[in-house]
């Protein structure tokens, strides 16, 4: 079994046979500036490591390439909550990555009812739609 759990906008799991993600995202914590994040403009995929689900940075950080012009693909590394993901959805990220012992104890049934809901958080306009 793969070490972790791919989740999609729509809360759908999927097993990762790449373990690259994983190895190499961007942690949110070593996001200093603008610039560093107009750096990765250019790549087709963008993984921001987030240290669980109490770091919201991955959203922040997610928003603010969404705003710089990034149309590529936005995954976060990191343990969030089915609870996170419309947040997480609104922000511009496209999958959520989660250790597969987290998805044990967060079922697939939770991330797909979560990514239902059309629960608008309004912190921060919404790029997702953009």
């Amino acid at each position: 079994m793969s070490a972790w759990v791919s989740i999609d906008r729509d809360g759908h799991f999927s097993a990762v046979t790449d373990e690259h993600a994983a190895a190499h995202a961007l942690h949110v914590g070593d996001v200093a500036s603008q610039d560093q994040l107009g750096e990765v403009l250019d790549q087709p995929t963008v993984w921001l490591k987030v240290d669980g689900f109490a770091d919201g940075r991955g959203f922040s950080v997610a928003r603010q390439l969404r705003l710089q012009g990034f149309t590529g693909t936005i995954q976060v590394v990191g343990d969030l909550l089915p609870d996170q993901l419309p947040m997480a959805v609104e922000s511009g990220i496209d999958v959520v990555l989660i250790r597969a012992e987290h998805a044990e104890r967060c079922e697939e049934a939770q991330w797909r009812e979560k990514s239902a809901e059309k629960e608008r958080f309004g912190y921060q306009r919404s790029v997702a739609d953009r």
